[in-house]
């Protein structure tokens, strides 16, 4: 026998229907949210940085000495920031064939460093906004000249020991 369904047990089936249906289209919205975030990131790598091919020239960072400047970039607020900086202050003097260099817009920063009298500390807001990197920290070196060579994201302290072409034992990361 089969039992008769009443209606608030049909409004019931019902709903549970138009749900199921609902988490279908949902799922089909999510799917082509994501292709469209998807795209939108191709183009934004797709388009060139503005200023990129033009040469940047910075005579704050000019050595007379033939030596190239190394220059870590940082924010105040960021952790990895003063991870990368205690790793710069770390390396011995003249280990990296240039000078080092650590520019930031505020002062605090500069007590990641303290002690390292091998770094020049620049502190300078409008400095930093015209070097412009994308991400910090960054290390950006500059020919003896001021003239920029290249510039890249330090993402550990393994990147920023290889980018300076410094040897670092790993017993000198301490903080």
């Amino acid at each position: 026998m089969r039992a008769e369904l009443t209606p608030m047990q049909n409004v019931i089936n019902s709903l549970a229907v138009f749900a199921f249906l609902g988490v279908v289209v949902a799922l089909f919205a999510i799917s082509a949210l994501l292709r469209t975030v998807r795209e939108l990131q191709q183009a934004a790598l797709a388009v060139p940085v503005p200023g990129a091919s033009a040469v940047r020239r910075v005579t704050r960072f000019a050595s007379g000495d033939e030596r190239p400047t190394f220059v870590l970039v940082v924010t105040d607020q960021c952790p990895s920031c003063e991870q990368r900086a205690a790793r710069l202050a770390a390396i011995a003097p003249g280990l990296p064939a240039g000078h080092l260099s650590m520019l930031s817009a505020g002062p605090d920063p500069l007590r990641w460093i303290e002690g390292a009298g091998h770094i020049q500390a620049v502190v300078d807001a409008e400095l930093l906004g015209s070097v412009a990197v994308g991400a910090t920290p960054s290390l950006v070196k500059y020919a003896p000249d001021g003239t920029e060579e290249w510039r890249r994201v330090v993402g550990s302290d393994q990147d920023l020991d290889r980018l300076l072409g410094a040897d670092v034992p790993e017993s000198s990361n301490a903080r």
